[in-house]
């Protein structure tokens, strides 16, 4: 009787302590890196849809994120060499010995607003030749040769701070806005929501899909981890939390 006792104990011991053991592992710590870019990151709240995303999903594995924030060059690089555990968003990249690279956690949408009242028919890029068009710093490196030539007319503008584009539509001060669907969206209801006044509809907005979607991934510096990522985000997605986290953003304007 004695025996089957202490048989009895330490089986319970020994289960209790892999519990204990396997809730401490799944416990753990892991450190994201990002930048600030609203609605996709956001350094002001800690969050954002890309952060949301990926932090949601690393929860469901148990994991508990811890958030900073740095150029991407530098989380990547900060990643590689062990310093954080993860970093996002990052496009157009493969698997190396030091980085592994996630399935897609959102793709992002550039696309060409006009007014509604505006008439407008764009079929191709070159459509927006000589029209005022205001888009992001940067945007001639990354919608091709067509693009740059309509970067050469002087009705064409670069704006550094991307939440003054669709306040520049609205009021018609441009033609064309390209942007980010998720970014144009998100600070044209900030807008409208600061200035209540302003009795502009979205409905007034006219959309174009003249550029390829561009897929944002999450690098880690643990093939084990990506893989678990990776099967996680796959049972997230079919459950529509993207679209959720999406939709807490920019509203019902859902693409």
């Amino acid at each position: 009787m004695h025996n089957w006792v202490t048989k009895l104990l330490m089986l319970v011991i020994l289960s209790a302590s892999a519990s204990a053991s396997a809730s401490a592992s799944a416990s753990e710590e892991v450190l994201m890196l990002t930048d600030d870019g609203p609605p996709h990151m956001i350094m002001a709240s800690n969050n954002g849809i890309d952060v949301d995303i990926a932090r949601e999903v690393l929860q469901e594995l148990g994991y508990t994120v811890k958030l900073d924030y740095a150029p991407l060059k530098r989380s990547m690089h900060q990643v590689a060499h062990n310093k954080a555990n993860l970093f996002l968003p990052t496009f157009f990249q493969d698997d190396t010995s030091k980085l592994f690279i996630s399935a897609s956690i959102i793709k992002y949408r550039p696309t060409a607003f006009s007014l509604n009242k505006n008439n407008f028919l764009f079929k191709a890029i070159s459509d927006l030749k000589g029209k005022r068009l205001a888009t992001f710093q940067g945007a001639t490196g990354y919608f091709g040769d067509e693009f740059v030539k309509i970067s050469h007319y002087k009705s064409y503008r670069e704006l550094h701070d991307m939440s003054k584009l669709p306040e520049m539509l609205i009021k018609g001060r441009v033609d064309i806005v390209v942007l980010d669907y998720y970014i144009f969206y998100y600070f044209l209801q900030k807008y409208l929501r600061d200035n209540p006044t302003d009795t502009f509809s979205i409905k007034g907005i006219e959309e174009f899909s003249l550029f390829p979607e561009v897929k944002a991934y999450v690098g880690f510096n643990d093939q084990k981890l990506r893989n678990k990522f990776n099967k996680q985000l796959h049972i997230y997605k079919s459950q529509n939390k993207d679209k959720k986290v999406i939709e807490k953003y920019i509203g019902s304007v859902l693409p």
